[in-house]
């Protein structure tokens, strides 16, 4: 990149299936006011016209078309690598339910050259249907603790929260990557197939010595895993299983059994909260996998290099 140039951003878009939303999507990105931008839609396998449409309103993007659904973390590794052959120095991976205010992507950009040991920086999301309420700042570490404290979950929002921090991980639905960093650490996990896989990504990130950020004047509205409810009970399942997964994987707090417990306490609270809530056909699903979480062996990192 020349000094002063516009540096490039492509943007990676994971579909399954939400044909509108994907579309409402890719409007709002194609609206922003940054300048230097090329973006991937990675499709897996949907059965919604997703594709078609697509080619027919937005042409200009480039379609990659998977044969099989092979999850989230594959889909945007695929995109990564297809869109590292643009030498970019950065990738903004993007929930298809997600919609990007025009001034969003250039405040993430500002941020991350400010500081060239920022990894990851991500806006502040809310809930589409209820912009003054918090979708998720993010999570920070505490030795002291046996997990991590999650800030800003659901709150209203305020002004301390337009402002820059530092967390240690990040609500992966807008992530906007620096592209050294990823060379370094590796890509997404796919063993999570979907969730946690962001977490595991920031966890790997700031192992290394890298920040991650949430820039709290930066804004994208979420309508929350509209996905997710076409495949509840498979998604509950995941969940769960990556939850443990996660957890066995890296070390919380003073001692992993503190770690176990506080898990466990939390996983009798979920249970509960299914049962009072009418959410039961959830619970089996939900005890099956924390249960396969826990036994079955931690996978190694998954499909992650930079170069495969």
């Amino acid at each position: 990149m020349m000094a002063n140039e516009t540096p490039l951003v492509v943007v990676v878009i994971a579909n399954w299936n939400l044909r509108k939303d994907l579309l409402e999507c890719l409007q709002s990105i194609y609206e922003t006011d940054y300048t230097r931008m090329h973006v991937i839609v990675v499709d897996n396998n949907s059965t919604d016209d997703s594709v078609t449409s697509v080619k027919r309103q937005f042409p200009q993007a480039q379609l990659i078309e998977r044969s099989e659904n092979g999850g989230y973390a594959v889909a945007l590794n695929d995109g990564i690598r297809a869109g590292a052959v643009l030498d970019p120095e950065f990738f903004l991976v993007l929930n298809n339910d997600t919609l990007v205010p025009p001034d969003t992507l250039g405040k993430l950009v500002e941020v991350m050259l400010s500081d060239s040991r920022i990894a990851i920086v991500a806006p502040k999301i809310v809930y589409h249907e209820h912009p003054e309420r918090i979708f998720s700042l993010g999570d920070r570490l505490y030795s002291w603790l046996p997990l991590p404290i999650r800030i800003g979950r659901k709150a209203y929002d305020r002004p301390e929260y337009s402002k820059t921090l530092e967390f240690d991980y990040l609500f992966g639905c807008a992530l906007l990557i620096r592209t050294d960093s990823l060379k370094q650490v590796g890509l997404f996990d796919t063993s999570f197939f979907m969730y946690y896989e962001d977490a595991d990504l920031c966890r790997r990130m700031r192992d290394k010595g890298w920040k991650n950020v949430r820039v709290g004047s930066a804004i994208i509205r979420h309508k929350a895993s509209l996905s997710s409810k076409l495949v509840s009970e498979k998604m509950v399942y995941l969940r769960a299983r990556n939850r443990s997964w996660f957890y066995r994987r890296y070390r919380h707090g003073p001692h992993p059994i503190l770690t176990f417990f506080a898990l466990l306490l939390g996983s009798i609270k979920t249970v509960f909260t299914y049962l009072f809530t009418g959410k039961k056909s959830r619970i089996r699903p939900y005890v099956s996998g924390t249960l396969d979480g826990l036994k079955q062996p931690v996978p190694r990192l998954t499909d992650a290099n930079w170069n495969l």
